[in-house]
């Protein structure tokens, strides 16, 4: 019986390693056109991850320091939760349990109910780095219990974060032996006062170089004839990237407060986030889309120690975030695509129900890609992008989830030192839309977002197929017609 077990969890974790095969086959063949196409993962050190199906080893109950208990992976006679001992002063009742599996040595694997997804899904989830572990403790939990489960499990104890946004302590943990990131989550799920382990996924940039053509986008959704009515004046927009250059011209007086939130990178070329934020803010040479914004600029993006490409992690863009939200931006610019992250979904239901809205790119991996997030989240806003001939960016991803296009290849804008590049992605379509709502917020501070979406759909240039469709969404972004559904008792005439 024993064997057939064995032979058993072999076969499963065969088919679950050959769907994380598909789900990578994607990246693989956009990464073939990598000059135009930055969020790709191409990173070394730290390697990326794929995925194996179940730990190799889960480690017994034992006794924390300072009272607490450890998991208990064994199944009680009478089903339910799995047994603890020596539990802190007025634990929480342990979560209800579900069995997910088994290792080749017939010991079952339990992980709470209520995980955002199945807890064997989340390792095929994406890219994430191989020796971090994040832990997300519920605010009662005792404070001094991220010590003890780094001391218990041989971790060390990188960073911790509380995010007011969720009611939740976030914890960055580095494993410091051999243990892989599944056997590390299976190791720490059931200790009370946990409310999820998960990796530190890898996000990646979604904007490329490209050549030809000048700064057409602000005709193509008439800026001109919008700024007339508005240019963002005493609105603050949250851009969470690789950095801006505060010293630009297009920028000097347009960034209002910085935030580092990764510990590397410390030159920091700030390339993505300096364009982003001149299309949305320029206002020297280039025409930005609201010119008089306030721009917050949250760092977290960034080249690894080893080269490669710009990216984040889930932790860095938590935080991110949280600091961005506790300065009063209502407008966050999200130019960048990765996996459904549970924390980060997490944090994007906070802000939403905060009623701060959320801009994203629609990912720039190809149009038989998965969903990208955060743009595929119910209360994100994706933007995929168009030229100036009203043509998709051919590695645009396509979805139900995308919302509107703007224009997105060859697009002038800013990058560090006084220079400009032309540059391509949907990246560079998201931040147009974010100029646009801060237009919108100006003429009417307190618009909700459901009320910018349907402004903004309701006021779009139908493209492609007649009405909604998953290539253009609702269609091109109208900064004008945007704002002539917007307060109309404040309009001026736009002739």
């Amino acid at each position: 019986m024993g064997m057939l077990r064995y032979a058993l969890s072999v076969l499963v974790g065969l088919a679950f390693i050959v769907s994380a095969g598909a789900v990578a086959t994607a990246p693989e063949a956009a990464a073939q056109n990598i000059s135009v196409n930055l969020d790709r993962p191409n990173i070394r050190p730290p390697r990326i991850i794929i995925p194996r199906l179940l730990p190799r080893v889960v480690k017994p109950n034992r006794v924390l320091p300072d009272g607490h208990s450890g998991p208990d992976t064994t199944q009680p006679a009478t089903g339910g939760p799995p047994a603890s001992t020596n539990q802190a002063t007025n634990p929480k009742p342990p979560a209800k349990k579900r069995r997910v599996g088994r290792l080749p040595n017939g010991r079952p694997i339990f992980f709470p109910d209520d995980l955002d997804i199945h807890p064997l899904g989340l390792f095929l989830a994406g890219p994430y780095v191989p020796d971090i572990l994040i832990v997300s403790l519920t605010g009662d939990a005792d404070p001094a219990l991220a010590e003890a489960i780094a001391q218990a499990n041989g971790f060390e104890l990188l960073e911790r974060h509380s995010m007011p946004l969720v009611d939740v302590e976030f914890i960055r943990y580095q494993i410091q032996s051999d243990q892989s990131v599944p056997e590390a989550v299976a190791a720490v799920i059931s200790y009370p006062g946990v409310l999820a382990v998960q990796p530190d996924f890898f996000f990646f940039l979604s904007g490329a170089t490209a050549a030809s053509s000048i700064q057409y986008a602000p005709r193509k959704i008439h800026v001109s004839e919008a700024h007339r009515i508005a240019k963002g004046r005493d609105v603050l927009v949250a851009v969470i990237d690789s950095g801006i250059d505060a010293d630009h011209r297009e920028l000097k007086t347009s960034v209002a407060e910085s935030f580092d939130a990764i510990d590397f990178d410390p030159a920091g070329q700030k390339r993505h986030g300096t364009a982003m934020a001149a299309v949305i803010a320029a206002n020297s040479q280039l025409l930005g889309i609201a010119p008089s914004v306030r721009l917050l600029s949250a760092r977290a993006f960034g080249v690894p120690k080893g080269g490669g490409k710009a990216s984040a992690t889930t932790f860095a863009i938590l935080k991110s975030m949280q600091w961005s939200f506790d300065r009063g931006a209502r407008i966050f610019n999200l130019s960048f695509a990765g996996p459904r992250d549970p924390a980060l979904m997490k944090g994007l239901d906070a802000l939403a129900t905060r009623d701060v809205i959320m801009v994203a790119a629609a990912g720039n991996a190809g149009p038989d890609a998965p969903p990208a997030y955060p743009g595929a989240h119910s209360d994100v806003i994706a933007v995929t992008a168009v030229d100036k001939a009203d043509v998709l960016f051919d590695m645009a991803n396509n979805g139900k989830y995308v919302a509107l296009a703007a224009p997105g290849v060859d697009v002038m804008t800013a990058t560090p030192g006084n220079r400009y590049e032309l540059m391509s992605g949907t990246s560079v379509a998201a931040a147009h839309v974010t100029g646009v709502i801060a237009l919108m917020m100006e003429m009417e501070p307190g618009l909700k977002l459901a009320a910018v979406r349907q402004k903004l759909f309701d006021s779009a240039i139908d493209l492609g197929p007649e009405g909604p469709d998953t290539g253009y969404g609702a269609g091109l972004v109208d900064a004008l017609g945007a704002l002539q559904l917007t307060g109309r008792s404040h309009l001026v005439a736009a002739e």
